[in-house]
């Protein structure tokens, strides 16, 4: 987790080099800086920012000086308290040029590090040879710390010391260091602070207001939600009691159609028997249908109903007897009638794909007996196997 942590860090510092040494990124930010309007550009160590004081007349006595309420103070050294370089570095050293400059302090100036104050600026660069070149100015600690503290004493804070002729010039280098200077006020820093507080709230209304237009939609439609589920609870409350209509007329012809006929029996029973069978007596109850006769091999009758799509269930009710014939047996069996398959009836629309279809009756079946039905019909009347 450290090593990806400090991966991660390294890529993100090779990043910000990248960007910091990019050419077309400067020469872009310089040409938009270039089009911005001076009042729209933050104020820098300026005249506008900062009252100056002449470090002389601190050292003169003419210390009643009080600072106006919407400016901070600052120093202006001569000419004679200050030392002005121009140094040629690489472009490497531009992410830390101050520890580069620290390092360098007893080469670049007669004094020791913690005896000067120093500042610098960035005065151009040079891709093709990777260089920069840099304003180093520097000044003695001793006079600028005594008079920072006779201010002090005064309760008066001094924000800054600059180069008086590089002020003139209008390239003002603070010599404090950030921890003994503190930055004017941001509502003194030009039109900046303004802009982006400006920013924050076209950014959070630019979040807030879809939010209030989706908000006000949803309003607005709410009615018509309201209204389409009353809509669709009232469909169906009439779909149930359609469904329950269709199933109270659908359920005599059901019952009805799932028996079979008369006919349809005797003419399953005159496929099933066998040539060597014969029907004495046929009496249909129900579900239930009763044969009596005579056949030459009552074991296999119980295999061939088992078969059939319409019997079931097929038992002897009673023990087997020799018959009136040589060779046959008395028998009487008892059956038990399938249910038919439930045909399609009338069905409400959507339910079912399939269009509605009226279920025939049973007289309509058939117009007419086939010669196997009517063969078992004799058959029952007569007591003889066709």
């Amino acid at each position: 987790m450290a090593a990806s942590t400090k991966n991660y860090r390294d890529s993100l510092s090779s990043l910000r080099r990248r960007l910091v040494s990019s050419r077309f990124l400067r020469w872009w930010l310089g040409e938009l800086a270039s089009m911005v309007p001076t009042w729209l550009k933050a104020t820098s160590p300026e005249a506008r920012s900062f009252l100056v004081l002449p470090l002389q007349e601190v050292g003169a006595g003419r210390t009643d000086f009080t600072p106006n309420d919407k400016r901070s103070l600052a120093l202006t050294l001569p000419r004679s308290n200050v030392l002005r370089k121009t140094l040629t570095l690489p472009l490497a050293t531009e992410e830390s040029l101050r520890q580069v400059l620290e390092f360098q302090l007893e080469q670049l100036t007669p004094f020791a590090p913690n005896q000067i104050y120093f500042g610098y600026a960035v005065l151009a660069r040079d891709f093709e040879r990777n260089q920069i070149k840099v304003d180093f100015v520097a000044a003695p600690r001793e006079p600028i710390d005594s008079a920072i503290k006779t201010l002090d004493g005064q309760g008066t804070l001094v924000h800054a010391v600059f180069a008086e002729e590089m002020w003139n010039q209008g390239v003002p280098i603070n010599l404090l260091p950030n921890r003994l200077t503190r930055a004017p006020s941001p509502l003194r820093q030009g039109m900046n602070p303004w802009l982006l507080s400006l920013l924050g709230v076209l950014v959070l209304a630019s979040l807030a207001l879809p939010l209030i237009i989706k908000r006000e939609a949803v309003v607005q439609l709410l009615p018509w939600v309201e209204k389409g589920k009353k809509a669709a609870e009232a469909v169906d409350v009439a779909r149930r009691e359609l469904e329950g209509r269709i199933a109270q007329h659908n359920f005599v012809l059901e019952k009805r159609h799932m028996t079979p006929t008369a006919i349809q029996v005797l003419e399953e029973l005159t496929r099933v028997l066998p040539d060597d069978t014969w029907v004495r007596l046929i009496e249909l109850k129900g579900k239930e249908l009763l044969i009596q006769g005579e056949t030459a091999s009552s074991v296999r009758l119980i295999g061939l109903f088992e078969q059939s799509k319409l019997f079931k269930d097929a038992s002897f009710r009673s023990p087997l007897t020799k018959g009136q014939t040589s060779g046959s047996e008395y028998y009487q069996l008892a059956l038990q009638i399938r249910p038919m398959p439930t045909p399609l009836l009338v069905s409400p629309p959507g339910i079912s794909a399939s269009a509605p279809v009226r279920p025939t009756s049973a007289a309509s079946a058939s117009d007419a007996p086939s010669p196997k039905a009517s063969a078992p019909a004799q058959a029952a009347s007569t007591g003889v196997k066709p």
